[in-house]
């Protein structure tokens, strides 16, 4: 049996990339819904809104990008702090950033809230791996 969650969200302003994560993750039978979203603004809004309809039953799963406009990952996470009592489904959240910056590797696998850190672009690896973790 393929271990599925209910939602995954792919958080980045570069569609390209998107294209790409959504076609490997649709591929991978990880979930049956993916949605892209471009900023963690709008990342917010979407898991405020999954908490309308998802249980404590559901997983859903985020990948961020640290780099965007409007909001971006980092605000994503304070954001995500202020909210997550409130959040009725288990929700994983992998930094996914093409940035080589030691330091922002090191805040985002020391930060409470983010179960990995993953340098662009996905691999099926990385999904088989993320697969087993949840």
């Amino acid at each position: 049996m393929v271990k599925k969650v209910h939602t995954v969200l792919l958080v980045d302003d570069d569609l390209a990339i998107n294209y790409f994560h959504k076609r490997l993750l649709s591929k991978s039978e990880i979930s049956d819904v993916i949605v892209t979203l471009y900023n963690g603004e709008v990342a917010i809004q979407a898991l405020i809104e999954n908490n309308q309809t998802l249980t404590e039953n559901d997983k859903l799963l985020v990948f961020l990008d640290l780099n965007m406009p409007i909001m971006n990952g980092w605000q994503f996470l304070d954001e995500y702090e202020k909210i997550k009592k409130t959040l009725k489904f288990e929700c994983k959240i992998f930094v996914l950033s093409s940035s080589i910056n030691p330091d922002d590797i090191k805040k985002a696998e020391s930060n409470a809230f983010v179960s990995k850190y993953l340098a662009k672009p996905l691999s099926i690896d990385n999904v088989d791996y993320i697969k087993e973790y949840i």
